[in-house]
């Protein structure tokens, strides 16, 4: 399947708020007109038309209320609008048609909820979306994050441990299962940082570089890490280099204030 929402880590303690776009739906041989009609909707979804699609799939369930599918794509839609209400309504509508859908559905679920700040309620999700695929290199990584950000209660000065070790272990499993995994390479090297491990973190992070030149929340760990261990010049050229992807404001204001700090 296709289609899980994605979220980024991005530095110490901090997860980023914003989601990727790869999100969670079925790959089905378009042998009917329906099909035909939901593969142009993907199209649009693929090319952000989200207003489009969304009118397309209304229109697709006026016909057929019940069709599981175009219920999870306006899920999407609906959580790429802004609208999570919504989208957690067309999710469990899509689950509830076809029980077969849980992995994808209690993935999307536990972004929600972690875009609302409900972290208890994502690590549940996680947590069952791995019960119906206990291999999905993706839901590692998403519970691993929600574990670093639970690791940190209001107030902590030092983590929990225990939920900081979870952390490390599922992104450890989402590296397992896919090996090179970006964000879960980013993962590790944030525990790596908390440890004041810099060079492993250091390393770490290059690798993802390597592999992802633009990856926002790579360079902004991989900046920050630089200026961790003295290293300005690199850390300066770095954090350069974040701020051409056009990254967040707040993301943004940071680095800024960050490369204020080495006189540039």
């Amino acid at each position: 399947m296709r289609g899980r929402l994605i979220l980024g880590i991005v530095v110490v303690i901090v997860l980023v708020g914003g989601v990727g776009a790869a999100v969670y739906l079925s790959n089905r041989p378009s042998d009917t007109t329906a099909d035909q009609d939901l593969d142009a909707v993907q199209a649009k979804i693929d090319v952000g038309d989200f207003e489009a699609a969304k009118v397309d799939l209304e229109a697709i369930l006026a016909e057929d209320e019940e069709n599981a599918e175009a219920h999870f794509k306006l899920g999407l839609i609906f959580f790429n609008l802004g609208d999570y209400g919504a989208a957690r309504d067309h999710f469990n509508t899509s689950l509830s048609l076809e029980p077969d859908r849980a992995a994808a559905v209690h993935h999307n679920l536990g972004v929600l909820a972690y875009q609302a700040g409900d972290m208890d309620a994502a690590m549940a999700e996680f947590q069952a979306a791995l019960e119906a695929d206990p291999d999905d290199a993706d839901t590692h990584y998403q519970l691993g994050a929600t574990y670093l950000i639970l690791a940190f209660p209001m107030g902590a000065i030092e983590p929990d441990a225990g939920r900081f070790q979870q952390a490390e272990d599922e992104f450890s499993r989402a590296l397992a299962a896919e090996p090179n995994k970006p964000e879960a390479l980013v993962g590790l090297a944030n525990i790596y940082m908390l440890r004041n491990d810099m060079a492993q973190a250091i390393s770490t992070l290059e690798r993802v570089v390597e592999q992802t030149p633009q990856m926002r929340e790579a360079l902004f760990a991989l900046g920050r890490a630089y200026a961790a261990v003295g290293d300005t010049a690199n850390a300066t050229n770095t954090l350069e280099e974040f701020l051409d992807t056009d990254p967040p404001a707040v993301w943004a204001e940071q680095a800024e204030e960050m490369l204020q700090s080495f006189g540039q």
